[in-house]
């Protein structure tokens, strides 16, 4: 009996060994471990001088921009491609054509070609919604000179995304990661204080992205580092 009874001590000590020694892997097994996705659309897109989820890129005309916003122009896709005349008709049901232009002087304007051409400034700007456009006065011809986004893009999301998600997801080190002053946030009515800017270069082009006080993305922009030189 006592033999027995030693026995089956023995097994289950062992066995308790033995279920300590897989506790670690087991708990290995369930935890969910971080492993960084790099961002692959921010390389894609703006070494293009693109922002993924803006119709003309830096340098596109600025007479094409206009027509467009305008409903004059050839159709395009989101990236400013030209379509053709079959995938006009097919997609004439979700055109941002199909929307009502606004006059030139509501609070969004589509067409700034008389105010560009008729006025003394240095820098113009047109907008549709949630994207600027800007371009020289003394050079319309060198096209669209900055471009700010301030809706989702390259899968970021406004209002929600953050600075440590969008630095965290981006392969390249920022050439600048700095509290955003004034002038890097002309294109706003009221820039925000405190705001953090990301700064990251791909070959000609500077693509920024600033938050706010809450680290929350609020704009993407873009621009020719060779050309823009506000």
């Amino acid at each position: 009996m006592k033999k027995t009874l030693s026995i089956l001590l023995v097994s289950l000590i062992i066995f308790s060994f033995a279920s300590c020694g897989e506790k670690p892997q087991n708990d290995l097994s369930s935890e969910t471990v971080s492993i960084v996705e790099y961002n692959k659309l921010v390389p894609e897109y703006a070494s293009k001088g693109m922002i993924d989820t803006v119709i003309f890129p830096v340098g596109a005309s600025v007479d094409e921009v206009v027509e467009h916003y305008n409903g004059n122009g050839p159709a395009v896709d989101e990236h400013g491609a030209h379509l053709s005349s079959d995938e006009e008709v097919s997609d004439a049901d979700t055109s941002s054509e199909t929307i009502s232009i606004p006059e030139l002087d509501d609070e969004i304007t589509y067409d700034l070609t008389i105010r560009g051409l008729d006025t003394g400034d240095r820098i113009i700007k047109m907008y549709s919604y949630d994207t600027r456009y800007f371009y020289y006065n003394a050079s319309p011809m060198s096209g669209i000179a900055y471009i700010a986004q301030s809706i989702d893009s390259f899968g970021y999301m406004i209002g929600h995304s953050t600075y440590t998600d969008v630095k965290g997801t981006i392969e390249a080190q920022p050439v600048s990661d700095k509290i955003a002053e004034i002038d890097d946030m002309f294109f706003m009515v009221e820039p925000l204080v405190n705001s953090k800017m990301l700064s990251y270069q791909y070959g000609d082009y500077m693509l920024n992205f600033f938050f706010d006080s809450n680290d929350k993305l609020f704009y993407t922009t873009i621009y020719n580092v060779h050309v823009w030189t506000e």
